[in-house]
């Protein structure tokens, strides 16, 4: 069976599960991943088929790619504006956002965000071995895609894909 990418509508942006922590490589070296996940199913349409095609429309939209390829690139798509968390995808003026103050600021000056998509849906009160067994299933399946994304000093320095008034933030579950 083939699943199809489906763009994030805003409905789908704004019940998104994200994640965000701070982590440290094997030399003691700061990075910042953040998880975004499809919650729990809620509604009969939420089947596995198209939670997986959301999933994957949010992942390309972000320009995420496959764990055991290369980490792309995808440019200044995270900004921090008073403790939310701005995040954008490509062919939407939609945003996500979260509130993450602390996490906001170690980004900042980091510089980076690894952002990291799972295929599959994950409680919204998921939290520490939950959250590291679903990463590492989702690894060994190829059902997670990862983006290195910089962090913008300002949302304004993003590149517009449709004039600055219609972009509406939406919120995102954590």
């Amino acid at each position: 069976m083939t699943i199809t990418a489906i763009a994030p509508t805003p409905g789908v942006i704004a019940s998104l599960g994200v994640r965000p922590w701070i982590d440290h490589t094997a030399a003691g070296q700061n990075f910042a991943p953040m998880l975004i996940t499809h919650p729990t199913p809620r509604r009969p349409d939420d089947t596995p088929e198209v939670i997986e095609a959301r999933m994957r429309g949010v992942a390309h939209a972000l320009g995420a790619g496959r764990p055991d390829r290369f980490l792309p690139d995808v440019g200044p798509r995270v900004a921090i504006h008073r403790g939310t968390v701005l995040i954008r995808f490509d062919g939407t003026p939609h945003l996500l956002t979260t509130r993450a103050p602390r996490w906001g600021q170690i980004v900042t000056g980091l510089g980076l965000v690894l952002l990291a998509v799972g295929f599959d849906p994950l409680s919204p009160g998921a939290h520490g071995a939950e959250v590291d067994e679903y990463i590492e299933r989702a690894g060994e399946s190829d059902r997670i895609r990862f983006a290195g994304a910089r962090v913008a000093h300002s949302a304004r320095h993003w590149p517009r894909v449709e004039s600055p008034s219609s972009a509406r933030p939406l919120t995102a579950l954590r």
